[in-house]
């Protein structure tokens, strides 16, 4: 049986984790869970998948023209990938044909992430949302016990917070699906970056010496801020600028038409006077009749 084993801290104790491929009885629970989440999402209305097409031109969120990019991009992507594999160009050719691609691949998933988004509310996107759920919950184990961290589905459902959900959800997502944790640096542009020295490890842009540079070449910092030769913030014409990112600058004076320094004169006017509280008068104390008469004595 597969697996794939980390470690996380849950509340401030180290647990380590096993994600297993789940079982034939796995897989029909899941099933039933679907069926359940299924028919749900119908009773409340919910859209099936086969009508999305139609639901997203319906409300204006689909157009030919945006059908028409979505085919430019993938038209373009793929032309780079052949460009790439077969070579015979300059390098520096290369790299923009390959950071053109980079930038394409986000373009596109921004164009798309409107039917990304709205596929999970459909009938089917719910259900399969349940059954990837349920698979966690039954595939999530404590190593150390072998018993499953989730004491069950709803407990996963609720588990915000709690920091081996995502990771469990990651880990049993590149198993079933296939997919590859680092499968960003297997891509043909990155690949490519990678191998000539473009970019670090972590895929991001370098120059010869190994620092950090934006696409035009200029010096960043980690925080892809621009920087100098010493490592100081300037802006992007490599003015000095601190860390708010105002300008480093000394001020001086402005000139007037005679080329006299303005000095900026202090307010002249008084501050407003404050009225000092008057002291109410204190209250008279009626004479008591024993009091009055011994004053008339």
């Amino acid at each position: 049986m597969n697996s794939r084993d980390f470690t996380v801290n849950v509340k401030g104790k180290d647990v380590e984790i096993t994600i297993v491929t789940p079982t034939i009885q796995d897989q029909k629970e899941a099933s039933k869970v679907y069926n359940n989440a299924f028919t749900e999402a119908l009773k409340s209305k919910a859209v099936v998948r086969a009508r999305l097409d139609d639901l997203l031109v319906d409300q204006g969120l689909w157009d030919d023209t945006k059908q028409a990019k979505f085919d430019s991009l993938q038209k373009a992507i793929l032309e780079g990938e052949r460009k790439l594999a077969k070579g015979g160009i300059s390098l520096q050719e290369a790299r923009s044909i390959a950071l053109s691609m980079k930038e394409n691949r986000d373009d596109l998933r921004d164009l798309i992430s409107v039917k990304t988004n709205l596929d999970t509310h459909t009938a089917e996107g719910q259900a399969d949302n349940a059954r990837f759920n349920f698979l966690v919950y039954a595939c999530t184990y404590n190593k150390e016990s072998n018993t499953r961290y989730f004491q069950s589905y709803e407990s996963y459902e609720n588990s915000t917070g709690d920091p081996v959900a995502p990771i469990a959800a990651q880990k049993l997502a590149n198993m079933i699906y296939g997919l590859e944790e680092d499968f960003e640096s297997k891509l043909p542009e990155n690949k490519f970056l990678k191998q000539y020295h473009f970019v670090d490890e972590k895929l991001r842009l370098i120059n010869k010496e190994g620092k950090l540079i934006d696409e035009e070449g200029r010096l960043v910092d980690e925080r892809g801020r621009w920087i100098n030769e010493q490592g100081e913030l300037v802006d992007r014409f490599g003015n000095p600028v601190t860390e708010d990112g105002d300008y480093d600058v000394k001020f001086t004076p402005f000139l007037d038409e005679e080329g006299k320094p303005v000095i900026e004169e202090e307010s002249s006017e008084k501050p407003e006077s404050v009225e000092e509280p008057v002291e109410e008068p204190k209250a008279t104390k009626r004479p008591t009749s024993k009091s009055k008469k011994k004053a008339e004595e």
